[in-house]
């Protein structure tokens, strides 16, 4: 059973899905503090010239740098989703699949969130329903539960899921205390995404962008090929 575990980030990458896909059970880390300036809610697209846009949601820090992701409310008093919807669509209006994914990531973008990670996750779960990916989704806010802190937080989540194996990104790697799962009999593996050229528009190619670019340019069934989904 392999569990992995990673926070709700804007618009992630395809290695994101890549790591859910490749699991049993994916784990919405919600409950983790906030990190400004990070993915946590901003991410790249391709703009009309081939250059990377950096698309970033405004975030009221209130309570200062300890906040959780579900606690780190949008400022909606920027008028940031209009701007996002119309960056997205100047940069992706002749792309292949543009009539499809962008009404439907309009509707998203257009509703309310209370804060960073319930947009995120909607996010995420629509494009997991776009793809067909079937792994059981948790969030850990839902658990009403600690799990603790850094490693042994992911071998408690492991454990309360029945899981025998974590699979981790490698830019977790430096963190890991491979002894640590070793002792509590959980498998300590490593996603191994390749951020292989697709198809896209607007001139070369540029790597580790958004979801939103792979979806915007390549059909459903190239995905999941590159996500090793299988049916």
């Amino acid at each position: 059973m392999i569990v992995s575990i990673h926070q709700p980030n804007y618009m992630p990458w395809l290695g994101y899905f890549y790591k859910i896909a490749n699991s049993d059970k994916f784990v919405i880390l919600d409950t983790v503090q906030y990190v400004k300036g990070t993915v946590a809610n901003r991410n790249k697209i391709k703009g009309i010239n081939g250059e990377e846009i950096l698309l970033s949601v405004p975030v009221k820090l209130s309570e200062g740098a300890y906040q959780h992701y579900n606690e780190i409310a949008i400022d909606y008093s920027h008028k940031w989703v209009n701007k996002h919807l119309n960056q997205i669509k100047n940069s992706y209006l002749k792309a292949p699949n543009f009539k499809i994914i962008y009404p439907e990531f309009e509707i998203i973008l257009k509703k309310k969130y209370e804060n960073i990670a319930q947009l995120n996750i909607e996010i995420i779960n629509w494009v997991i329903a776009k793809l067909e990916i079937k792994t059981k989704i948790f969030v850990t806010s839902g658990f009403e539960k600690d799990f603790g802190t850094s490693n042994a937080q992911n071998i408690n989540i492991c454990k309360h899921l029945n899981g025998n194996k974590y699979l981790s990104g490698h830019g977790a790697k430096k963190y890991n205390d491979p002894e640590l799962y070793n002792q509590n009999m959980i498998e300590l593996i490593y996603s191994d995404y390749q951020s292989n050229p697709y198809q896209q528009i607007n001139g070369d190619f540029l790597p580790n962008l958004s979801i939103l670019d792979v979806l915007m340019n390549i059909s459903i069934v190239e995905i999941k090929e590159m996500l090793n989904i299988n049916g």
